[in-house]
């Protein structure tokens, strides 16, 4: 009894698991699909960009950043169900929530992955009824980064 119990157990686990979508997925489903915006800015994009940023306004910011990732979907209510419900499923191995926030038909949510109180990767998920966005950004960012371009 007690073997069957467990196998039930992990198997439920397991199919959680696969059902989970990684925020790499998330990209891969959907940059190819119409009223869908999809842009990637490597280091190299981003070493150039805060050469024409001020340090009081965050280059030395940016330059700590190795890629962004940006995919935003617009004028289309459908997809953005389809968008919605995959990203339910966002597995959150590793990520802590930093913001999570549900206002009337928009929902945010802010998750980070750290490593010796350094960020190394940040998602931003925003779902409204006619427009989603999923930006990742990679690096090596340290709280007071967030806090300075927040300001």
């Amino acid at each position: 009894m007690k073997k069957t119990v467990f196998t039930i157990i992990l198997m439920t686990v397991w199919a959680a698991n696969m059902a989970a979508q990684s925020v790499d997925d998330l990209f891969k489903e959907f940059k190819d699909k119409s009223n869908v915006e999809y842009i990637e800015i490597p280091k190299a994009m981003m070493s150039m960009a805060s050469t024409f940023i001020k340090k009081e306004d965050g280059s030395d910011v940016i330059k700590r950043v190795n890629h962004i990732t940006i995919l935003n979907i617009e004028n289309d209510p459908q997809l953005c169900q389809d968008f919605a419900q995959k990203a339910i499923s966002l597995n959150r191995n590793g990520y802590e929530t930093m913001v999570n926030s549900n206002e009337d038909k928009e929902k945010t949510r802010i998750l980070v992955k750290t490593k010796n109180e350094n960020i190394t990767e940040m998602v931003v998920l925003n779902i409204e009824p006619n427009e989603c966005s999923l930006i990742q950004i990679k690096g090596k960012l340290r709280p007071s980064d967030i806090e300075k371009l927040n300001n």
